[in-house]
């Protein structure tokens, strides 16, 4: 039986490898929608009692999704929201780039209509959600000999606080606002790296503190755990300086509060099938159940309760 700590190991080498096939194709390339979708389906094997996923009604659901991970007895939950972002590929023109020059070149995206840079947007995403970076990363430069055996591990998958990511972008920004001929290279992934962390944090988290709680799906407590463990281990430089704090008293005070359990803000999921379309969503919702009740305070899922009750 395929569990949710298989999929944590095994979908980033998917992703990987599917990056990888680009150069095969005459033109074109995938989108982060593409790997978001991908993502989203292969948890959907899960989707039951303890697991539902819910999408927008529009066709194109966007590079971002939405992870809450809700324990129905305390009623306590942390929510994530994961905006997705590909590196560049290993040959631009016909020529190839160096695994230390390659980038995400789409951090420094402005959508038009908001006129903003998209990190910032992410990085003040009201609490109680946790923003986080979902960068997909070639196996071809998971496997570079400059990349393997380096650390924080590097994978096809790797997740990032946003905030961190948004320092590093601000510093790009001041510079190139001030100092136009300095470039920075803060959107290479080398540079990045060290904001890095796996996957298993919030798939599969049980072995960091505590088991799941009442279920085969992380607990919110879990996925706090081990959240704020990986808080405590990685630098932030724009905040505590390029020397670093060994310490990292500063890393604890700068720690978010939405990394932590908090009361369910939202309404009742509502009764109904494990997989649905919701239209007032903006973005795929992923809901995992822990901590169920033989009563009303867990919704019923199942395949073949009535669509009319449906959100």
């Amino acid at each position: 039986m395929v569990t949710m700590c298989d999929l944590a190991a095994r979908l980033p080498l998917l992703i990987g490898k599917l990056l990888d096939r680009e150069e095969l194709l005459g033109r074109g390339r995938f989108r982060e929608e593409t790997m978001t979708d991908l993502f989203a389906g292969s948890l959907a094997a899960f989707a039951g009692p303890e697991f539902v996923i819910e999408y927008p009604i529009e066709v194109q659901t966007g590079g971002d999704v939405d992870l809450r991970f809700w324990h129905a007895a305390s009623d306590l939950e942390i929510a994530l929201r994961l905006q997705a972002k590909r590196l560049s590929p290993r040959r631009v023109a016909k020529k190839s780039v160096a695994a230390n020059r390659r980038s995400y070149h789409e951090l420094l995206h402005m959508p038009k209509k908001q006129g903003t840079y998209q990190f910032r947007t992410l990085a003040a995403t009201a609490a109680p959600v946790l923003p986080l970076y979902m960068f997909y990363n070639h196996q071809s430069f998971v496997d570079d000999p400059t990349i393997t055996g380096t650390l924080p591990e590097v994978r096809g998958i790797n997740l990032a606080f946003a905030s961190d990511i948004a320092a590093e972008l601000e510093a790009k920004v001041f510079a190139a606002a001030t100092l136009p001929r300095q470039v920075l290279h803060h959107k290479r992934a080398v540079r990045l790296q060290p904001h890095f962390f796996t996957l298993e944090t919030i798939l599969c988290p049980a072995s960091v503190s505590r088991p799941l709680e009442g279920g085969g799906v992380p607990s919110p407590t879990s996925v706090s755990d081990a959240l704020i463990a990986r808080w405590n281990e990685l630098p932030q430089l724009a905040v505590i300086g390029e020397d670093g704090n060994k310490d990292g008293v500063l890393r604890r005070l700068y720690q978010p509060p939405s990394i932590r359990p908090s009361a369910r803000t939202h309404s009742r999921l509502a009764d109904g099938p494990p997989v649905r379309i919701d239209k007032s969503l903006t973005r795929p919702r992923l809901t995992f159940i822990s901590g169920r009740t033989d009563d009303s305070r867990t919704p019923r899922i199942d395949p073949n309760v009535a669509r009319d009750r449906l959100t």
